[in-house]
């Protein structure tokens, strides 16, 4: 009985080609797995959660009128930043 490199580069082909299929199968599993655990029971869940709610009369806020800002002059006598003393 020889031994052949042919003969070892087809079992670690092989082997990695195994290896490579069996991950694909896991991964697919969890995949389904994750789905199923994910997936809500109840189909209208989404709508519900997405569903925007109309306001009632008490909710709505009341139209204020805007309040302008004025600014303040500070006095003469006040110090200020940079001012000299």
């Amino acid at each position: 009985m020889t031994f052949h490199w042919s003969e070892l580069l087809v079992i670690v082909v092989g082997g990695l080609a195994l290896l490579f299929g069996l991950a694909l199968l896991i991964l697919r599993r969890r995949n389904e797995v994750l789905q199923e655990f994910l997936t809500p029971e109840q189909p209208d869940i989404e709508d519900e959660f997405f569903r925007v709610r109309e306001k009632t009369p008490e909710e709505q806020p009341e139209e204020e009128e805007p309040v302008t800002e004025t600014e303040e002059v500070p006095e003469e006598t006040e110090v200020q930043w940079g001012a000299p003393t």
